[in-house]
């Protein structure tokens, strides 16, 4: 058995195909834009990355692509990333940070609490009670489910330490999307984390 790389000009691989015998006379035009190579390595194209090295007419496995933001240069043989790519999968990555600490938890007087988007409603919802009843008073569930009585004005200041702790993811993540529009290289991206 026979294992090929048919490629392109570039020494992209288009496409692998086996044949139990040899190209015959008349398909040299065929033959142009194939590589023979072992089974090893028609076997390793199924996980790894490879081109044809037009040159020295060989199969070539580079590293491991860096990221999704990279592409395969055929001209330079490396592997490069447009700066705009990066900075979109960055940004990305800052906002996730940012809704895993906008739902997580925030403190008020020593107490922590959840902050998911059923809690935030609830907080809403009890500071809301509180506006219209001065004399509330309710039992609150901490996120280590201990629990706290609270007043109508704790209950209001629960709910500016919420909209302070939102706020503030926000704030962090505007200033970091600063960074990122900032940013010339890679390596200053790399820097940038929540």
């Amino acid at each position: 058995m026979q294992f090929y790389f048919l490629h392109d000009s570039k020494g992209e691989v288009t496409s692998r195909t086996t044949c139990k015998i040899p190209l015959t006379e008349g398909m040299e035009l065929y033959s142009a834009v194939k590589l023979e190579v072992s089974g090893e390595q028609y076997s390793r194209a199924d996980a790894d990355f490879c081109y044809v090295d037009i040159n020295s007419a060989s199969a070539v496995f580079p590293d491991a692509r860096p990221s999704e933001d990279h592409s395969f240069d055929y001209a330079t043989k490396q592997w490069v990333a447009e700066i705009s790519d990066q900075k979109a999968t960055k940004w990305t990555e800052i906002k996730v940070a940012r809704n895993a600490e906008e739902f997580s938890t925030f403190a008020w007087n020593s107490h922590a609490f959840q902050c998911d988007e059923r809690s935030q409603s609830r907080i809403v919802s009890a500071v809301q009670r509180a506006q219209l009843d001065a004399a509330l008073t309710m039992v609150w569930t901490l996120s280590d489910n201990s629990t706290v009585s609270l007043n109508a004005t704790e209950l209001k200041q629960v709910g500016q330490a919420l909209s302070s702790h939102i706020d503030a993811c926000h704030v962090k993540a505007r200033g970091l999307r600063g960074q990122i529009d900032a940013a010339e290289t890679e390596a200053e991206l790399d820097l940038i984390t929540w």
